[in-house]
C-alpha cells in the first residue's frame, strides 16, 4: 500500500510539472525563431545607425620635443546604408584636436607660435567594401575610404597674433603670427571588421590612416623686418576607431514586437 501511495504522488507530481516543461520548451523553441529572423535581418541590404569613438595618433615633427604630442579625440553618430557588399555612410561627428605647439629657434630659444586645441564639428562621408568570412559569416572583413569636411570650430583660430622676444642682447624685437589659409578637409583610409552580436548587430572595428591633401592651417611667422617664414600644420596619423552597427530593420520588428 504504501508503494502504492508514493507510485501515485511521484505521477501527480510529473503530470503536473509536464506543462510547465512544455512551456519553457516553447519559449526557448520562440527565443531561437526571434534569434534566426533577427540574424537574417541584419544580413539583409538596408539602413543601419553607427555611433563611434576613436583617437588619433599624429606624427610630431620635431624631434627634440619629443614628449609632445600630436593627438584627436573623436566621436559621433553615423547613418549608413548598405547593399550588399557596398555601404554608404555619413553623419556627424566631433574632432576634439589636441596637437602640440609648433616651435621655431629665434636667438637660441624655443618659441611657440602655434597650437591647436579647438573641437570642431565634422561632415564625414565613408564608403566601405567587406565580404562575410567563415562557415556562420559572423565576421565581415574589408576596407574603407573616408572623407571629413569639418564645419566649424567651436574656438576660433587666432587671425593674427603678435609679441615681442629678446636677444642676447637683451632688446626686444616684434614678431608676428598670422593665419592665412585654412583647409577644412582630411581624409582616412583603412581597414574594418564587423562582428555580429547577439545575433542582431555587430561590433565595428577599425584601423585607418589619416591623411590630407595640403596643410589644413597655414601661418606666416614674421620677425621684425625679416621675410616671413611659412608653417603648416596637418591632421595626419594613425588611429583606431570602434562603433556599433544596429540594422534600423532589426530595431523596428523589435520595437513592433513590445507594443
Amino acid at each position: 500500500m504504501k508503494n502504492v501511495i508514493l507510485g501515485l504522488c511521484f505521477f501527480l507530481i510529473g503530470f503536473s510539472a509536464l506543462p510547465q516543461i512544455q512551456t519553457n520548451a516553447l519559449e526557448k523553441a520562440n527565443r531561437l525563431t526571434r534569434g534566426e529572423n533577427f540574424k537574417s535581418l541584419s544580413d539583409e541590404n538596408g539602413y543601419y545607425f553607427l555611433p563611434h569613438f576613436g583617437m588619433r595618433y599624429g606624427v610630431y615633427s620635431e624631434s627634440q620635443f619629443s614628449g609632445n604630442e600630436d593627438l584627436s579625440l573623436y566621436y559621433g553618430l553615423g547613418f549608413g546604408f548598405r547593399k550588399d557588399n557596398l555601404s554608404f555612410e555619413s553623419g556627424l561627428s566631433f574632432f576634439h584636436h589636441d596637437s602640440s605647439p609648433a616651435y621655431i629657434e629665434v636667438f637660441g630659444r624655443s618659441l611657440d607660435i602655434t597650437g591647436s586645441g579647438s573641437p570642431n564639428l565634422v561632415l564625414p562621408f565613408t564608403f566601405r567594401y567587406d565580404i562575410p568570412t567563415g562557415a556562420v559569416q559572423t565576421v565581415r572583413i574589408g576596407a574603407f575610404l573616408n572623407t571629413n569636411l569639418a564645419l566649424f570650430g567651436f574656438n576660433k583660430d587666432d587671425q593674427r597674433r603678435s609679441g615681442q622676444i629678446q636677444t642676447p642682447d637683451r632688446e626686444l624685437v616684434d614678431y608676428q603670427l598670422e593665419l592665412i589659409k585654412r583647409n577644412p578637409f582630411f581624409f582616412k583610409t583603412g581597414v574594418h571588421s564587423r562582428i555580429r552580436v547577439f545575433k542582431s548587430s555587430f561590433l565595428n572595428l577599425e584601423l585607418g590612416q589619416f591623411f590630407t591633401l595640403g596643410a589644413n592651417r597655414l601661418y606666416d611667422f614674421t620677425l621684425a623686418e625679416d621675410s616671413p617664414v611659412r608653417i603648416s600644420r596637418k591632421w595626419e596619423g594613425l588611429s583606431w576607431t570602434i562603433g556599433g552597427i544596429f540594422p534600423l530593420s532589426v530595431w523596428e520588428r523589435k520595437l513592433v514586437k513590445k507594443t
